[in-house]
């Protein structure tokens, strides 16, 4: 219960503060995955990647692949930068000790910064080819 209302906190003085950044709502995200909160965690995401993380999530845990689950795969401890594009995109640096791991993320009209699972795996495609 204490971890619930802390998250429901935090995401309310995210909303006080305007309209949050995506570091911010990867903090949210973090933050709930954190407590606990799937609900919360998969608000992070576009409404079309929300029932794939969902379905990664469950098979992850069924077949103990940690290394694939999503949880492991996105919840950092520290956001070490952002760099927004013109284009509506955010790559975030995200690091937990000495690893460093970097997310794409997309504004969404009416909605706002969101991850998509498709253009992540995209990117992160991209990003072993570099």
């Amino acid at each position: 219960m204490r971890r619930a209302l802390a998250a429901l906190l935090f995401t309310g003085m995210l909303a006080a503060c305007g309209a949050p950044g995506p570091k911010e709502i990867y903090y949210s995200m973090a933050t709930a995955a954190e407590f606990g909160d799937l609900d919360q965690f998969l608000a992070g995401f576009t409404k079309e990647s929300q029932q794939i993380v969902k379905a990664q999530l469950s098979l992850s845990e069924a077949y103990g692949l940690p290394a694939d689950n999503p949880l492991t795969m996105l919840v950092f401890p520290a956001v070490e930068s952002v760099e927004e594009t013109p284009e509506g995109k955010a790559i975030l640096t995200l690091t937990r000790g000495s690893v460093r791991k970097r997310i794409i993320m997309s504004k969404i009209e009416d909605v706002g910064w969101r991850i998509d699972a498709k253009e992540l795996a995209d990117f992160w495609a991209s990003e072993k080819k570099k």
